[in-house]
């Protein structure tokens, strides 16, 4: 707050300042845990810690609005912007000058602050003028009246409180500003896992391809014991903004609540909200999901719990200010969860492991964050278990990670995929597909018949495509070659248009026991260019049609002759 820079009235029996004085009285009065930071003749500082927010009491006569008061109020404005904890002003004394006055300080910016601005009239009749109300200054204001001033000594007692508050906070704040190990590491992590999607996406079909690769949570992959995607997928991120926006959450909120949690429990709520959030859209999602936000929510919460249940580690000034904060941020991002492609469930699943485990666990057994020596004094004795417990989540991040890229790092996809027979009963067919494929099959219904789908256009390396096409009649063993020379000059012989482009001569080739016609065309999708191979061959009255989507020059090198395996494996059933 500002200093008494300004002309101080030296009058101790000036009527504004006795009014002042009575106001102040009623203060304490009712609430008696309030305490002085400062108390003059130009300005008394209140603090409420239980409100909480900051009084400014000041004494002024009409004479003060045009030089005095006004240049007060611009102090006061700019210092609660600077430090933005709830502040009222009251003028106490003078007329309508007094309120002018301070209806001209409320419109110069001072609504981004939410200063609240009140006036005690010279017959004590007090006024909301602009801003926040506060319910402890209406109702001490109807006592002004019948309260007399505080003594000396109980003024002296409540400036020797709000001294010792100050020097708590500030002792608070110098511990907070030490090293974040954790946080930095995690970050770090991000960093390099990120620089490898995109050094690999080439290799790997896609960035989406790599990122559902190394470890992106998916309901499907998971019940199929790839568990290790439930811890991976919070150091994977979908794009550089995304990357970006989480890591500057991270490192915001790692800054604060690592210093006041520790490493060890940092991490450990870390891991668990990252956990609850992969979780949750696991059981809950139908696609894919990557990202921090889950365990960063659940950061997020974890200062909601430290608020509601602060238990001594942070001094009463300090939590006053964090009040203040910790709730501003929840609105905008629980609106934001349900944005087109935001995973909600992991954001809120996060959220609710976060503040669970810091409520419950991690916010117990803490030392004062103003009585530590230093950053590693967070506990008042060692905790073996805590310190176990945090190498189990570490080690399970750290070999999640290394479990995703391990088992699905470019390297996997540089050989064959294996393959899978999967039965096409509407065909009278089966057929063999990659593995990985065959766990994300689907069927549409159309006009001509079912097709059957095998991967999703995004997120695998190749999108499969079967379904078949009936002829007039059944094709002889010794029209098959002619048939086959047919259908190759009908695809040559296609229209060219802009949304698939064909990319040289169609060709016949041998594929097991059958002859094939193979063509490739170049179309965009979700403006993205892919390269579509489509096989055709003969069974019977039948044409069986095999397509293949692949990204344009990011196929990879074991997938590049899929379709031509799936067309040799194809059996009548």
């Amino acid at each position: 707050m500002p200093e008494e820079r300004i002309e101080e009235v030296e009058l101790a029996t000036d009527p504004s300042v006795v009014r002042r004085d009575r106001l102040l009285g009623a203060i304490f009065a009712e609430d008696p845990e309030s305490c002085l930071f400062q108390h003059g003749p130009v300005v008394s500082h209140v603090v409420t810690t239980s409100a909480p927010p900051q009084i400014l009491l000041l004494p002024t006569r009409d004479r003060d609005a045009m030089d005095r008061l006004p240049k007060l109020l611009a102090q006061i404005v700019e210092s609660a912007r600077q430090a933005p904890v709830p502040t009222h002003v009251v003028a106490v004394g003078g007329g309508p000058e007094i309120v002018n006055a301070l209806r001209r300080a409320s419109s110069s910016n001072a609504a981004s602050t939410k200063v609240g601005f009140h006036h005690v009239d010279d017959a004590s009749r007090f006024a909301h003028v602009h801003g926040p109300k506060l319910a402890l200054l209406e109702h001490a204001a109807e006592k002004i009246r019948g309260t007399e001033p505080p003594t000396p000594e109980r003024i002296q007692e409540a400036l020797v409180k709000g001294r010792d508050l100050s020097r708590r906070d500030q002792r608070a704040l110098s511990r907070m500003r030490g090293r974040t190990p954790a946080t930095f590491g995690l970050i770090a992590a991000c960093a390099v896992i990120g620089v490898l999607m995109l050094l690999w996406e080439g290799r790997m079909g896609g960035y989406a391809p790599a990122l559902f690769s190394i470890g992106a949570t998916s309901r499907l992959f998971v019940e199929d014991r790839e568990v290790w995607r439930l811890l991976a997928s919070a150091f994977l991120h979908a794009s550089p903004a995304h990357f970006v926006m989480n890591m500057v959450a991270l490192w915001s909120l790692g800054v604060m609540l690592e210093p006041i949690l520790g490493w060890r429990r940092f991490l450990v709520l870390y891991g668990l909200s990252g956990l609850g959030g992969a979780i949750a859209t696991t059981l809950g999602g139908r696609g894919w999901s990557v990202g921090a936000s889950g365990a960063i929510w659940g950061l997020m919460t974890a200062v909601l719990a430290i608020v509601l249940f602060p238990r001594g580690v942070l001094p009463p000034l300090f939590i006053t200010r964090l009040k203040q904060n910790a709730w501003r941020p929840l609105v905008p991002n629980i609106l934001i969860s349900f944005f087109p492609g935001v995973d909600y469930l992991a954001h809120f699943g996060g959220g609710i492991v976060g503040f669970l485990a810091t409520a419950l666990l991690l916010g117990r057994g803490l030392k004062p964050v103003e009585e530590r020596a230093d950053e590693r004094a967070v506990e008042p004795s060692p905790r073996p278990l805590l310190s176990a417990f945090a190498v189990i989540v570490s080690g399970a991040m750290l070999a999640s990670v290394v479990a995703g890229v391990v088992y699905g790092g470019p390297w996997t996809l540089e050989v064959p995929p294996a393959m899978t027979r999967k039965a096409l009963p509407e065909l009278g067919l089966s057929v063999e597909v990659p593995t990985r494929l065959a766990k994300m099959d689907g069927k549409e219904e159309l006009a001509d018949g079912p097709t059957f789908t095998y991967g999703a256009i995004d997120t695998t390396p190749v999108y499969l495509e079967i379904f078949a096409a009936d002829l007039t009649r059944a094709v002889l063993p010794e029209e098959v070659d002619a048939f086959m020379e047919d259908v190759r000059a009908k695809a040559d012989e296609g229209a060219q248009n802009d949304d698939a482009v064909r990319l040289g001569k169609a060709r016949i080739e041998t594929l097991g026991e059958r002859k094939a016609v193979l063509v490739e065309h170049e179309l965009k999708i979700n403006r993205e260019v892919y390269v579509l191979r489509t096989s055709t061959v003969v069974l019977g009255a039948r044409e069986i049609i095999v397509r293949g989507y692949a990204r344009k020059g990011k196929r990879p090198k074991g997938w590049k002759e899929l379709e031509e395996r799936v067309v040799a494996s194809i059996e009548a059933r």
